[in-house]
């Protein structure tokens, strides 16, 4: 269990454990999807065919019917994609593009949906088998919550653990709730509930809630895809412009990570827009970084490491104290630090 106010930041380098794609890989998936065109005007050459059912259904019950405009729209985003650092960046580049928007928007939620269906992840009627895959990095972080904990004591596992997420998938949400009904032998239902507890801050939203969250549209990790309903899940996901709309959500997570002790990013990349958007207005505790940087070149390390500080910056008083930053990936960071960090 975790003794000092953590916040974990996870970028999407942590999610590629579970098989998801990252950087260069969803831009693909994406393009792929999106790059939408037709024989004789007719017969669909390329693209996602859910992609073009839910297109055709939605504007169905507008009274719509010319999907023209929303293909030439997906085409554009396909071509673009090897010039652009993310789709994120280049959908706020054109935020005031209806049809761009969306159409970024159904490409990752198709792209990502199925992504979790083929992750080494999902469960069965069995659960997950955490068997398969015991080297992955919430596995890690669910042992060092676990430590020490009895079940008398398991209302108040997450008093001092929350998360910022960068990532549109549940696997976070998705993989806990798993991980403490086979530990702990609890029925699914309380280990659910026991999961609600965990804050868990999607700053540009998600691919659906999970059917026991509620709220909004639910959709089962590793469910097969309803076109009815991707383009209402499609429009659960922000852009960087669409996502400072939510003013409650983002100051309740700077308030957390201002009162963490601790901030451990996995898997982030300290791109400069996910940055400002962690910044902090007033702070009163010092904290002790951890952070990945996998890959990284020296001097992309040495700027990581400014922007993090820029970031705990507040009043004129800087409050990163010990910083650790280890060209590791998130389950070999836990493991390294484990010690230190519970």
């Amino acid at each position: 269990m975790f003794k000092k106010k953590t916040v974990f930041i996870v970028g999407a380098g942590a999610s590629k454990e579970f098989g998801l794609p990252v950087g260069a890989e969803l831009k693909n998936a994406i393009a792929y999807k999106v790059n939408i065109a037709f024989q004789n005007g007719y017969d669909q050459s390329s693209g996602d065919k859910k992609i073009v059912e839910a297109i055709r259904l939605m504007l169905d019950e507008r009274g719509q019917r010319d999907i023209n405009p929303l293909c030439q729209a997906g085409r554009i985003i396909a071509s673009a994609m090897p010039q652009a650092i993310s789709i994120d960046n280049f959908l706020h580049t054109h935020a005031e593009d209806y049809d761009l928007v969306f159409m970024g928007k159904i490409g990752i939620a198709a792209s990502i949906l199925e992504a979790e269906r083929k992750s080494n992840i999902r469960a069965d009627d069995n659960g997950i088998n955490f068997a398969a895959h015991p080297d992955v990095w919430l596995n890690t972080f669910c042992k060092m919550l676990a430590e020490g904990v009895q079940l008398s004591a398991l209302q108040s596992i997450f008093d001092n653990v929350a998360f910022v997420t960068f990532n549109y998938d549940r696997c976070i949400e998705h993989y806990i709730s798993h991980w403490l009904a086979n530990y702990f032998q609890i029925s699914q239902d309380h280990a659910q509930n026991l999961t609600k507890t965990l804050k868990v801050f999607h700053p540009y939203g998600q691919v659906g809630r999970l059917p026991w969250q509620g709220g909004g549209n639910t959709v089962k990790y590793g469910a097969e895809l309803f076109v009815s309903t991707l383009p209402s899940i499609a429009n659960q996901i922000r852009t960087f412009t669409e996502r400072v709309e939510d003013d409650t959500m983002l100051d309740d997570m700077r308030a957390y990570i201002s009162n963490a002790e601790q901030v451990v990013y996995l898997g982030f990349s300290y791109g400069q827009m996910n940055m400002e958007l962690l910044t902090i207005a007033d702070c009163s505790v010092y904290k002790t970084i951890f952070g990945t940087v996998l890959g990284m070149s020296h001097p992309n390390v040495n700027a990581a490491q400014t922007r993090v500080e820029q970031s705990f910056t507040a009043k004129g008083n800087q409050w990163a104290g010990a910083r650790e930053f280890a060209s590791a990936g998130a389950n070999q960071l836990l493991n390294d630090y484990w010690y230190h960090i519970v």
